[in-house]
């Protein structure tokens, strides 16, 4: 039998939200985000989580997205499947999930990002190990994949709209290199550097969206 697929955790949203579902910023989500001094940013692309699955007894692929009841667009399985084969995996002794953000066209409004399917890879599972950003990378280019984009490392915690634009710049740079019409990032994931966990066992990250900042 397939191993039970790991759905990617629930990432905390930095600060608190007010009764307008607005971030309130001077309140954060976890007492821990105020006690590191550094971050590993990435974008967070307005698209689909998708989890690629390699079960390695018996060895099998799959594809799902955040939840096993998840539909997936059939022009992004299309392109999935095309992407990765069994093949490509079989080298691993260990289970394996390759989490990623599936975009495009039709997908969130993920139009103007590219005009055709897109999947990018922002976390990788091994056995019972999250992988290192180092070790990441050296599985993007062994399956010939690209990463979600890198905004570097901060050191202060983004309190305002500008001051996350400060960190994305203007236009997603996933639109930029994958030829689309424009698109301005949806925010920002920061992760700690080593992986540091919680009480809870749960990995200390947080994500920051420019809707955040909009009273809905």
């Amino acid at each position: 039998m397939p191993f039970p697929p790991i759905e990617y955790p629930k990432i905390e949203t930095l600060y608190d939200r007010d009764e307008k579902f607005k971030v309130r910023t001077s309140e954060v989500r976890m007492a821990e985000f105020e006690l590191i001094n550094l971050w590993r940013v990435t974008e967070k692309i307005d698209g689909m989580n998708i989890r690629v699955i390699w079960d390695a007894n018996p060895q099998n692929l799959r594809f799902c997205g955040r939840t096993d009841n998840a539909l997936l667009p059939a022009p992004l399985v299309s392109y999935l499947r095309e992407k990765f084969t069994e093949e490509m995996f079989l080298s691993f002794t260990d289970d394996v999930i390759l989490f990623g953000e599936g975009y495009g066209p039709k997908i969130q409004n993920g139009g103007g990002y590219r005009s055709t399917p897109g999947f990018r890879l922002f976390d990788v599972r091994v056995g019972d190990w999250w992988l290192e950003p180092d070790s990441m990378n050296d599985i993007a280019s062994q399956f010939n994949i690209v990463t979600v984009p890198s905004h570097g490392f901060i050191e202060t915690l983004p309190r305002s709209a500008d001051e996350l634009r400060l960190i994305t710049g203007n236009n997603s740079s996933t639109a930029h290199t994958d030829g689309g019409t424009g698109h301005q990032p949806e925010g920002i994931v920061a992760r700690t550097i080593p992986l540091l966990l919680d009480r809870a066992g749960r990995r200390v990250m947080w994500k920051l969206k420019f809707k955040d900042f909009e009273i809905t």
